[in-house]
């Protein structure tokens, strides 16, 4: 199912490689399932083939413990990769759940879990989100609360002002054009290959 993605035999036999090398195919197949954009899943499948190089070199076949995990996040100095790399995750831990050995976050380790719990409990209930859709609030949410926490330290939740707000909208907008950028410039599948947007263009 990589070979949807990928072209390159380099490429393939590098993403299948790794502790979550055998479990590549399937989770190209959970990405297709969903309806994921092309480009969508071959950056999130980039993202889950650089933790299983990186994993696969601490525990090599054996389950990944939590702590390699952790270990691999703090790797990003940036927040918006490092909250890429723990959504791909998210995907990984779901299609090869026995690959992992869970520690369950306590409320000290992630002091915004019960918050987020109520927002998608509230997504279900009452906006009536599928569990996909739901995903994709709540990474935005866990953004905005990580750019409250690391940009306001001292200030309650509660406090929010509408400046403040603004901020984070704009933090966002700047880090997408950012993220655009850089994906129109790498959207070849291999080196020397021009983005498919240039070829559009040059059609």
């Amino acid at each position: 199912m990589l070979e949807f993605y990928f072209l390159y035999r380099g490429v393939l036999k590098r993403l299948r490689s790794g502790a979550l090398g055998g479990e590549m195919d399937r989770l190209a197949e959970h990405f297709f399932r969903l309806g994921y954009k092309r480009a969508s899943a071959k950056i999130y499948l980039s993202r889950i083939a650089r933790f299983s190089r990186f994993a696969g070199t601490r525990c090599g076949p054996m389950p990944i413990h939590q702590d390699v995990v952790d270990s691999y996040l703090r790797t990003f100095p940036a927040d918006t990769p490092r909250i890429g790399a723990v959504s791909a995750l998210g995907h990984a831990r779901r299609v090869a759940p026995e690959r992992f050995i869970i520690a369950v976050p306590s409320e000290e380790d992630d002091p915004d879990a019960p918050l987020l719990a109520s927002f998608s409990d509230y997504l279900h209930r009452v906006r009536g989100l599928e569990p996909n859709t739901r995903e994709g609030v709540l990474l935005g949410g866990r953004r905005f609360l990580d750019w409250f926490r690391h940009d306001h330290p001292d200030q309650d939740l509660e406090a929010l002002t509408a400046e403040q707000v603004l901020a984070a909208v704009e933090h966002r907008l700047s880090l997408s054009a950012t993220s655009g950028s850089r994906t129109a410039a790498t959207a070849g599948d291999g080196p020397g290959q021009p983005s498919r947007r240039c070829c559009r263009r040059q059609r």
